[in-house]
């Protein structure tokens, strides 16, 4: 506890409120005010690895990158992955070091050779995430809402640790253009990666009205079950962010059994951040994705744009019509079909109990 509390005031000096916000003032975009066209919104979708920094200026340069090259495109909204905060984490002393004796360790020719098939990685982050949290998180929203205000642009931040009383939470924050934080979504399906690090799930699903439509953003792993998104279509969302950062090595087949398959379900435009690479032993991959209904996607796959490869730094943009995707609603295939008596009662008694 000692050392976490040791480990806790060296990121508050590192990461202090003061040093990023005179960072932020020198930052000048001269970016003319765009009237966007709210039949065609244009979003973008960042993919990124994971680059350690050493310094809180290197970061808030990684995502200024990313904001100012959206901004430019016209995007009245950026999205970032889960898990959007690992970078910071090289702030730690010794963290590098660390990270690549522990890559090479359990890199897949290392895992293949060894006799030991559980992943140490973990319990080494384990260690100080609790410790960090609260630095980390006041630090990103802080960044996060000077970059959104300046270039006057829609930001989910991606996903980043909470820290609260009954313990922490993996959650992400929508900011406005004036830079205010719209509220926060905690993930409500965790992975065995996180149980293990005594993550907690979160308990509600939120809806923002933003002025380019309503919007959810769940976490990943609640893609795999289709109730978050039917929920999320019940309360009106027109587009769902899904940021991820999948522990496994890329499967197409594997990737399809999250948001493609719900927004076909749910008439619903979505959006996949990802994020790829290696964090102490353990290897991040995917592709960002824009996709949407098959009828109003031009090759009728349900895909507006795609990465290319499920490693490295992109940006993908696209345009949603919110008039497109009302005009397919009324001739939805799947969804319109719902019998909600049977399938009131059906989930009344499943979950009695439970």
């Amino acid at each position: 506890m000692e050392m976490g509390r040791v480990i806790e005031c060296y990121f508050n000096r590192k990461l202090n409120p003061k040093r990023i916000k005179k960072y932020l003032e020198e930052i000048n975009p001269n970016l003319g005010y765009r009237e966007r066209d709210q039949d065609h919104i244009v979003v973008s979708c960042v993919q990124r690895s994971i680059k350690l920094v050493g310094r809180i200026e290197e970061y808030i340069d990684l995502v200024d990158s990313f904001i100012s090259q959206a901004a430019k495109r016209g995007s009245g909204l950026i999205v970032f992955p889960e898990y959007n905060f690992f970078d910071l984490l090289g702030i730690l002393p010794g963290i590098r070091s660390i990270n690549a004796y522990l890559n090479k360790k359990f890199s897949p020719a290392e895992r293949n050779n060894s006799t030991d098939g559980s992943n140490k990685g973990n319990a080494f982050l384990q260690e100080f995430f609790f410790s960090v949290a609260k630095p980390i998180q006041n630090a990103i929203e802080i960044i996060m809402g000077g970059l959104a205000r300046k270039y006057r642009i829609y930001v989910y931040t991606g996903s980043y640790l909470i820290r609260e009383e009954d313990g922490l939470y993996n959650g992400g924050a929508i900011i406005s253009p004036q830079g205010e934080k719209l509220g926060v979504q905690k993930k409500l399906h965790l992975t065995d990666f996180e149980e293990g690090l005594g993550i907690k799930r979160g308990d509600f699903l939120n809806v923002f009205q933003l002025d380019i439509g309503k919007v959810a953003c769940p976490i990943c792993m609640d893609a795999t079950y289709f109730e978050t998104f039917k929920l999320a279509r019940s309360l009106g969302c027109d587009l769902v962010i899904l940021p991820i950062a999948n522990n496994e090595e890329y499967n197409l087949f594997r990737a399809l059994r999250g948001i493609w398959p719900r927004v076909q379900e749910s008439y619903v435009f979505g959006l996949k951040p990802s994020l790829n690479g290696w964090l102490c032993g353990l290897h991040f991959t995917g592709k960002a994705g824009i996709f949407a209904p098959l009828e109003i996607t031009d090759r009728k796959d349900g895909i507006i744009s795609m990465a290319k490869k499920d490693e490295g730094d992109f940006m993908i943009t696209g345009r949603i019509n919110l008039k497109d995707l009302y005009r397919v609603r009324q001739n939805d295939e799947y969804y319109g079909d719902v019998n909600t008596e049977f399938e009131k009662n059906y989930f009344i008694n499943t979950y009695k109990g439970v």
